[in-house]
């Protein structure tokens, strides 16, 4: 064992030569290629990274620009819908007034044909009446009864024009 922690001086002084050679060697062939390529990988390292960094900017704000335009498509579709909203109400008014105004038109026509109605009833009631009290007074004149014989005949000449026209009758039932 005391051999191994002896040290000799040949050996170290070819062990440090082969190790410099080596170290020599190595940095001419094989360390400057390596280093270059941990350069390279690093530098398209930090490429990407900056990329990515740029993309993620852009993203953010083309996400940005879209919640902008999303919130203002909101908005126009909100104002369209109130303006739709304002419109149909104001096109419902409208009908309904429209509809009031025809309705008036009717019930005013309506109301002027039945007055016609009633005038034209009426006339002819007068005229009917007129006419059988022309009959009456005839038939009347001509017997020349007494006024119980005239009122009977009268009564008699009423109930026969209740039966022939009911809806003319003058007693109180």
């Amino acid at each position: 064992m005391e051999a191994l922690i002896r040290p000799e001086i040949g050996l170290m002084f070819w062990t440090i030569t082969c190790f410099v050679l080596l170290a020599l060697l190595l940095s001419r062939t094989a360390w400057k290629p390596l280093l270059q390529a941990v350069e390279e990988r690093e530098r398209a390292i930090k490429h990407d990274r900056n990329t990515a960094e740029t993309a993620r900017a852009e993203a953010e704000k083309l996400k940005a620009e879209l919640d902008a335009k999303l919130a203002e498509l909101k908005a126009e579709i909100s104002r369209r819908l109130d303006e739709a909203r304002v419109s149909a109400e104001k096109e419902k008014d409208i009908l309904i007034e429209e509809a009031r105004k025809s309705a008036g038109v009717i019930v005013e026509a309506s109301r002027r044909e039945i007055e016609a109605q009633k005038l034209d009833a009426a006339r002819e009631l007068k005229s009917k009446v007129a006419e059988l009290s022309i009959l009456a007074a005839e038939r009347i004149l001509l017997k020349q009864l007494d006024h119980r014989a005239n009122t009977d005949l009268a009564s008699k000449y009423l109930a026969e024009l209740e039966k022939e026209r009911p809806e003319l009758k003058l007693g109180g039932e």
